[in-house]
């Protein structure tokens, strides 16, 4: 079993060393066991758990959300199915939401963009009366 140390798993995600020390702090990894030496040593399950983490935040969900979402999956070794699909249901609720902002943004910057006088008009206005 490989054993990585703040040092290695900040590289490998690309994250500081504090911020493993705040999600210790959260709980959302274990405390990690000391070698000889005191260095903090994280397993192979520490590191399936931070990449968890960092894809969460990747993909947009905020620290609470995440915070949620590892609430859920780790009070026992398998998630109760009916709140994991409720959790799930909803975020898909909340992404097609957010979806269709976006589509709806595109849509009013494309009429804006088409605007004969862009340029020569306050933009803010532009942007206002075409949404």
């Amino acid at each position: 079993m490989n054993k990585y140390t703040r040092k290695d798993l900040s590289e490998l995600f690309n994250i500081g060393k504090e911020t493993l020390r705040y999600y210790e702090s959260i709980n959302w990894i274990p405390n990690p066991i000391r070698n000889e030496s005191g260095y903090r040593v994280y397993s192979e399950e520490d590191v399936l758990r931070i990449k968890f983490i960092v894809q969460m935040k990747n993909y947009g969900f905020s620290l609470r959300e995440i915070s949620n979402l590892i609430k859920i999956v780790s009070n026992e070794k398998c998630a109760h199915r009916d709140t994991l699909v409720d959790y799930i249901d909803n975020k898909i609720t909340g992404v097609e939401n957010e979806i269709k902002k976006l589509y709806q943004l595109i849509e009013i910057l494309n009429k804006v963009k088409e605007n004969k006088h862009l340029g020569e008009c306050d933009f803010l206005k532009s942007l206002i009366n075409n949404s």
